[in-house]
């Protein structure tokens, strides 16, 4: 983990030194149409074989650290897909564990997205709304990162062509996945193992080159506890390699962020 905290810390200080004022539309929107991954769509699939992306939603929470451990015990990599209005508190508020939390993650060599600001179908909402629940979350991770992601994972996996359309025109890749734990419906010690069945009869029926797109929960205890060091080890066991969505797409970590006024 010491090389990949190094090249990281290297590569946002880098990233943000050369971006201290953030760029107009028009300038982003010429380093977007430089990028591979496509926006104004639904990526559901890995481009990079031999790979499985982790990613967990609806944190930080306060089992977050415990799955980051368990990334670090593995030298593996994840995407969390936070929220801003977190757990009744902010999650950019000082009094709570969740900047630090954020700075782990991006100092681990993790990636964060977007999952919105309080978690709304941002396809039955309107466009003012989608871009308030985009923006204020933006806003609170440049308090505590000095950025803001590229990557979003739309709530309920819900985001229409209008929100789609909304997606693109802010600049953002929506990432959904195509293997779900459902660990939120087996949240209990009795209940987990059906998500572990689901994980493990999936990668079995792969092959060396297939890859994974993942969902799981960072706010659920069984998930913390019990389904993510399984997922690592069948991941280690079958030969594949544990990575962030920005890897399994091909994309390099320079593209994961962007600048944020504050």
């Amino acid at each position: 983990m010491a090389t990949k905290h190094l090249f990281t810390l290297f590569s946002m200080g880098a990233f943000i030194a050369g971006c201290q004022a953030a760029p107009t539309l028009s300038q982003r929107q010429g380093r977007w149409d430089s990028e591979t991954v496509p926006r104004g769509v639904v990526i559901q699939h890995c481009t990079v074989p031999g790979v499985v992306a982790l990613t967990f939603d609806d944190g930080p929470y306060i089992y977050t650290s415990q799955i980051l451990d368990l990334l670090d015990q593995y030298n593996a990599s994840a995407t969390f897909f936070v929220n801003g209005d977190n757990w009744a508190h902010n999650v950019d508020d000082d009094s709570t564990p969740w900047p630090g939390i954020l700075r782990r993650m991006v100092d681990s060599g993790h990636q964060v997205g977007s999952h919105t600001w309080s978690h709304k179908d941002l396809t039955a909402a309107s466009s003012a709304v989608r871009h308030t629940e985009i923006s204020n979350l933006e806003t609170a991770l440049g308090h505590v990162l000095g950025f803001a992601p590229t990557y979003l994972r739309p709530p309920y996996a819900s985001c229409s062509a209008d929100c789609l359309a909304d997606m693109e025109q802010m600049g953002y890749h929506v990432v959904n996945f195509d293997l779900d734990t459902k660990d939120y419906l087996y949240n209990s010690p009795g209940a987990i193992q059906v998500a572990k069945d689901a994980f493990a009869a999936t990668l079995d029926a792969g092959s060396p080159d297939s890859s994974f797109l993942v969902l799981a929960h960072d706010t659920l205890q069984q998930t913390a506890e019990a389904l993510t060091a399984f997922m690592l080890r069948k991941i280690r066991q079958r030969g594949y390699t544990a990575v962030t969505v920005g890897e399994c797409l091909g994309d390099p970590p320079e593209n994961w962020y962007r600048p944020v006024s504050v």
